[in-house]
């Protein structure tokens, strides 16, 4: 590596009409952003969290060097920043070098930055070195390596965060947590852009802070025994911590609950915290640790106070705030909570009574993972505000992780919970903050489809699935798309009736859904324990709701699927426990695949069940580490075998008890290869050739691969990029790789297969509309041409029928398309009549089986379409 520094969401009838009136109301209008789905979508990087304004130009900076230069010393971090952005493996012999300026501007402000990409130059100017550190970070993610060189596109980005409390809480105190593995974590959130990690320090089972003047409170024998007893910080590993996090821009706020969730102390003291022993004790604990913690380090102290209920509530909180206040610290406590001063900042974890007296609030209700549900967490997440509902001075949020449950391995509480999805999606929510309207339909479910806010999750989800691959591909990462995963509800059906629909199911008999609710996702929320909605918020016990997905294939595959019904919340081991043996729930649900029952696990623990099934988990239960078959995506996943055609996926979904989470989950853990094995071959083969300059793309089915085209035009870059058997939705589905090189020309030909697969000649035209859209979204630069269809001859070949019954609707389709060109002002290029007979019919020399072309077909096809590749 080389580079110079310089300077420089039955009942009667009537009543469920009503709720599903309710539920059909129009969410189109619930949802706005700041910046638009199309915004988004038109990216040559999907970056996270995205900046507040961007412009992207045409071009991309090549370089193998950087020299830098900076009126500013750069520090460690940032060196290191820069040498990931130079990769070793990008060096060729024709190096090529790259200006990067760094310069101060006091006018930007605290931890924004612009960045600037030019020719040969790439310039960020900031105030603070925290902007200069995430400036560094946008421009790892705008870098990448292609054809031996280092690329960034040509860009300008004005950016600052939307909230300056942007956090993760994770809690230490139940369950030890080692420092190299809390690096990680600030390594993780460094990259995203969050800059507070709060570090819950004290609870029940554990005190996990060196105490000089109190040595027991670090003894195992007053720890819970199951809690890693013996285990706390000592002051150095606090103060190595705490540095560690500030070279990477992280404030770390220890949190020293108080006075409840106390019980080590209790334990090791012999008196409450409330107590005058208590209080006089906190506070030499409290100014031990401030004179080790000195307030650089720590300028903030978080003093807990939530879910307890003492005789001396204005007592011990103002004489703990003071102390706090006597070392120049800042304090936060949580809200609701005990009582305290109005300049004592709040973190709300619950919006009960929530006041409107304009404090300083951090945002942190609804923003549990443990209490999270990995498909329905990241639209809860990325739709919610920072701040929502609450009048008060929100200063940013916190993502909290509570693994209450006893962990037997200490990375237990990145498995368990879908950490990482939650960690980008917040990073998002904190930093970009653009939803500023929204509806508590998304604590539950996805937006309805074809409405905004649908289209905006279906573009983040393809941000997030892109760093899910690209950064934290050796990452427990529990997401998957499901924005394509569509199901029909059944109304929640009485005993009777659903034993009906039983009966039908499995005889293999097609069940009537014409009336059945659409829903959309791969966690489905039927009713929320918390009553917060779901698709059917007032279904009783006793109510059993079907689910119907039908999956289309082209040929038979396996693929492998993560399933469950009613997902355990790691905050609390109440649920309904692990099915019997030769049942998928405990609660009765079951699923059919074309018919079939399909065989559930064999679990390791069958019948087990929590002692107490709603309400806190006992203090028994909490102590039995989650098993993994206990969670549908930490155990195996299924395999399930589709067949070519269309397959049928029923689910019955019984409810049983009030805190049941009722709800069930099919994930596919790769996309459904709807394709044939030659589509994916060669799409496969497409995406490991490198982009290169100026490509002209022939881009269609059989007929646009069987030409060779670099023959046909041997003086310029033409790529075909032809797939046998493709449609419009085969194409749509590969357009980002299309678009990847930003080519010159694309000669678009598709359709014939649309129609021989029963399609009507309105869906090809919309078929080949978004395949324009797509284009222009991704290669704004890029020339479309839409080819005819090419006439086809039933008289000729034996194969093919389906294909060559269509001479008609080609015609048809040929004019629509004509119309479209001309509406979007781009080229049409008639083949179909410089190709045909006079019964219109494919001539008899350009084709040998009525379909397909002979080398004069191609010859042909190239003598009408020269003029426009030159």
């Amino acid at each position: 590596m080389k580079f110079t520094i310089c300077k420089t969401k039955l009942v009667p009838v009537l009543f469920m009409c009503l709720i599903s009136h309710v539920f059909a109301q129009d969410f189109s209008n619930t949802f706005e952003s700041l910046i638009s789905t199309e915004t988004l979508k038109n990216v040559p990087r999907k970056l996270i969290p995205y900046p507040k304004e961007v412009t992207w130009n045409t071009g991309h900076l090549s370089f193998n060097n950087l020299k830098i230069e900076s009126d500013i010393d750069l520090d460690q971090i940032s060196i290191e920043i820069i040498e990931s952005i130079v990769h070793n493996d990008a060096f060729v012999t024709d190096a090529s070098v790259a200006v990067f300026k760094l310069v101060k501007n006091q006018r930007i402000n605290s931890e924004g930055y612009t960045l600037k990409v030019s020719e040969n130059e790439i310039e960020i100017q900031f105030k603070d070195e925290s902007g200069r550190f995430y400036a560094l970070q946008t421009l790892a993610q705008l870098a990448i390596v292609k054809q031996g060189k280092i690329q960034i596109p040509f860009c300008e980005i004005v950016d600052e965060p939307k909230h300056s409390v942007r956090g993760f809480l994770l809690d230490v105190g139940r369950n030890f947590i080692s420092l190299d593995i809390l690096k990680e974590q600030l390594d993780i959130m460094a990259k995203y852009k969050l800059n507070v990690f709060q570090w819950h320090l004290t609870d029940r089972p554990a005190w996990r802070i060196e105490s000089k003047a109190y040595p027991k409170l670090n003894l195992a024998e007053n720890h819970r025994p199951t809690r890693d007893p013996g285990k706390y910080y000592t002051y150095g590993e606090i103060r190595e911590l705490i540095a560690y996090a500030k070279e990477r821009h992280i404030t770390i706020i220890p949190e020293i609950d108080m006075p409840g969730h106390s019980d080590s102390f209790v334990t090791s003291m012999g008196f409450k915290m409330e107590s005058k022993q208590g209080m006089d004790a906190l506070e030499v604990i409290l100014n031990e640790f401030f004179m080790e913690i000195p307030e650089d380090l720590c300028p903030t102290i978080h003093l807990g106070s939530d879910e307890v209920h003492i005789e001396n509530p204005d007592e011990f909180m103002t004489r703990m705030i003071r102390v706090c206040k006597e070392n120049n610290r800042e304090v936060i406590v949580w809200n609701p909570g005990l009582k305290i001063e109005e300049d004592v900042i709040r973190q709300t974890w619950q919006p009960k009574n929530l006041e409107a007296k304009g404090y300083k609030e951090i945002d942190s209700w609804n923003s549990y993972i443990n209490n999270s549900e990995p498909m329905t967490s990241v639209p809860k997440i990325l739709f919610k505000p920072i701040g929502y509902k609450s009048k008060n001075n929100i200063i940013g949020g916190i993502l909290s992780l509570w693994p209450d449950v006893n962990l037997e391995n200490e990375t237990d509480f990145i498995s368990q919970n879908p950490l990482y999805p939650c960690l980008l999606t917040y990073a998002w929510t904190t930093w970009t903050g653009d939803v500023t309207k929204t509806s508590d339909r998304y604590l539950t479910m996805l937006p309805e489809r074809g409405t905004e806010a649908f289209k905006y999750l279906e573009t983040f989800e393809y941000y997030l699935l892109h760093h899910k691959k690209q950064y934290l591909k050796n990452k427990p990462f529990q997401y998957v798309k499901q924005t394509n995963s569509d199901w029909l509800l059944s109304e929640p059906l009485s005993k009777e009736d659903a034993f009906i629909i039983e009966e039908q199911v499995s005889s293999g008999k097609s069940l009537n859904t014409e009336n059945w609710k659409p829903a959309t996702g791969n966690t489905i929320i039927v009713k929320d324990r918390f009553k917060q909605g779901g698709y059917y918020p007032e279904a009783n016990n006793g109510n059993t709701v079907f689910a119907q997905r039908q999956i289309k294939v082209d040929h038979d595959q396996t693929i492998k699927v993560w399933i469950g019904f009613e997902t355990p919340l790691r905050a609390n081991r109440v649920y309904s426990g692990i099915p019997e043996q030769g049942r998928w729930d405990a609660n009765g649900g079951t699923i059919w695949v074309n018919g079939k029952e399909l065989t559930a696990p064999k679990w390791k623990n069958p019948g087990w069940k929590p002692s107490k099934i709603e309400g806190w988990g006992s203090k028994e239960d909490q102590e039995i580490p989650w098993a993994k078959e206990e969670l549908y995506w930490t155990r195996e996943p299924v395999s399930i075998q589709l067949q070519r055609g269309v397959n049928t996926i029923v689910f019955k979904v019984p409810g049983k008890i009030d805190y049941q989470n009722w709800m069930f989950t099919f994930a596919p853990l790769e996309p459904v290869k709807s394709y044939s094995k030659h589509y994916y071959k060669r799409f496969e083969l497409f995406n490991k050739e490198p982009d290169s300059e100026n490509e002209i793309i022939f881009l269609g089915n059989s007929i646009t691969e069987g030409g060779n085209w670099k023959v046909l035009f041997p003086k310029y870059n033409v790529i075909n990029r032809g797939i046998s058997g493709d449609v419009t939705d085969g194409i749509l589905n590969r357009i980002d790789e299309v678009a990847a090189s930003q080519p010159s020309k694309v000669f678009l030909l598709v359709g014939t297969n649309d129609m021989a697969h029963g399609r009507s000649v309105e869906y090809v035209l919309k078929g080949v509309q978004h395949i324009i859209e797509a284009i222009n979204e991704k290669s704004k630069n890029t020339e479309i041409y839409i080819q005819s269809i090419l006439p086809v001859n039933p008289y000729i070949g034996e194969r093919f029928a389906g294909h060559k019954a269509n001479h008609q609707k080609i015609m048809e389709a040929n004019k629509l398309l004509e119309d479209l060109a001309k509406t979007l002002n781009i080229e049409y290029i008639d083949l179909h009549k410089a190709m045909r007979n006079k019964e219109r019919y494919l001539k008899t020399e350009y084709t040998h089986d009525g379909l397909h072309l002979t080398e004069k077909g191609y010859a042909r096809w190239k003598q009408v379409i020269k003029k426009y590749v030159k």
